[in-house]
């Protein structure tokens, strides 16, 4: 699969310029694949209002996590608690499968104790809907007139899961503002991760307007769950693993993710959200690889060792199989992918083309990756 010309050339130079030759023989950036090993039991929770009554069975929980942590997440692997029943939710240990960013989830997670964490969706209040700068030309109302009840329930899902996780990412972007002032980071790089946490929040708002539309009534997060304190990173070993997984490698996919949804939208208020959404994640792809830069400079060869784990890590994955995604029944792909909701096989395909023909093109152009560094996996290079 070959991405979108324009677009991928137009960031590979944006990434190779933020990176710059000071880097050369410096970067190199890896995360895990998709799958790996089962994570130890964690607690999820998901809003059950006490009107329903008892809170669902663990099998039946099963599926409702599933739904709201989807395989690109954190994959429930099994539900081992029955439910505890509070504040209107319902909570269950459980077992699940860390995913890395390359499953192509759109922004930046919020992940603590291993686990990305998101909100659970909840009736809206107009707070998180978008406005004036977020709806740029197209609005926030999409075409509704042709698309069967399945199909609106399908997009209002899609739209919803990627509002969830953009509402996340001003979480983890105020963290990672923390994260670079505890280690002295310079005002510039600060700056720059303030701005990205007000782009994720009017990525949220987009997504959850187009969620309200599709599904007929407002919906937006709830209360973000995080423990009472937040870790931030302890060294610039983990700072700049960090901004490799999710920055150099998760949003430079995430980018190229948008871009490929938008060329293929037909909607105008779909193609409009999903080109915020391309412009801002590029921009913010950009920021993790001058933060990689800055950190390697800052901390010399273990920090570089780190990043190049990451990057050899990335190559590794192309030579493991996709994780599997449900296809959409024939005859629906072109009416939802109108509407910026692509198929289980451009799922699975694109964030590895996003890999091979731009992360590690742009690691290998600046000297920082050969496929010996992968054991000899080898990253087709990005054609012009």
């Amino acid at each position: 699969m070959l991405l979108d010309q324009s677009f991928r050339r137009t960031l590979i130079a944006r990434l190779l310029l933020s990176a710059g030759p000071s880097t050369a023989a410096a970067l190199l950036v890896a995360a895990p694949g998709c799958g790996g090993e089962p994570e130890a039991a964690d607690v999820r929770c998901f809003e059950w209002p006490e009107e329903l009554g008892a809170c669902l069975d663990r099998r039946q929980a099963v599926e409702e996590l599933r739904t709201l942590y989807p395989r690109c997440n954190d994959y429930i692997e099994s539900v081992e608690s029955d439910a505890v029943q509070r504040d209107g939710t319902c909570c269950y240990e459980v077992t699940s499968r860390h995913n890395s960013m390359y499953c192509g989830v759109p922004g930046r997670p919020f992940t603590l104790e291993g686990h990305r964490r998101t909100a659970v969706p909840r009736a809206a209040d107009p707070g998180w809907l978008a406005r004036g700068r977020e709806t740029r030309a197209g609005g926030t109302m999409p075409s509704l007139a042709e698309l069967t009840d399945e199909e609106r329930e399908t997009l209002a899902e899609s739209w919803l899961r990627s509002a969830l996780e953009e509402h996340a990412s001003v979480a983890s972007f105020a963290r990672f503002a923390l994260d670079l002032m505890a280690l002295g980071a310079p005002s510039s790089l600060v700056e720059a991760a303030h701005i990205a946490a007000l782009d994720e929040v009017g990525h949220a708002r987009l997504g959850f307007s187009l969620a309200s539309a599709y599904r007929g009534e407002p919906v937006g997060p709830a209360a973000l769950p995080m423990p009472g304190g937040v870790p931030v990173a302890a060294d610039l070993v983990s700072l700049a693993r960090a901004a490799a997984e999710e920055g150099c490698v998760g949003e430079t996919v995430a980018a190229l993710m948008a871009a490929e949804q938008r060329a293929r939208a037909g909607d105008p208020a779909v193609r409009a959200a999903l080109e915020a959404i391309a412009e801002d994640e590029a921009r913010h792809a950009e920021l993790a690889w001058l933060t990689v830069a800055w950190a390697i400079g800052a901390g010399g060869e273990p920090v570089r060792r780190a990043v190049v784990e990451v990057f050899e890590a990335a190559a590794l994955s192309l030579g493991r199989p996709p994780p599997a995604a449900a296809e959409p029944p024939r005859g629906r792909a072109a009416a939802l992918a109108a509407h910026g909701h692509l198929g289980g096989a451009e799922l699975r395909e694109l964030p590895r083309a996003a890999l091979a023909q731009v992360v590690l093109p742009c690691a290998r152009a600046l000297g920082l990756w050969t496929p010996a560094d992968a054991g000899g996996a080898v990253a087709p290079t990005a054609s012009a």
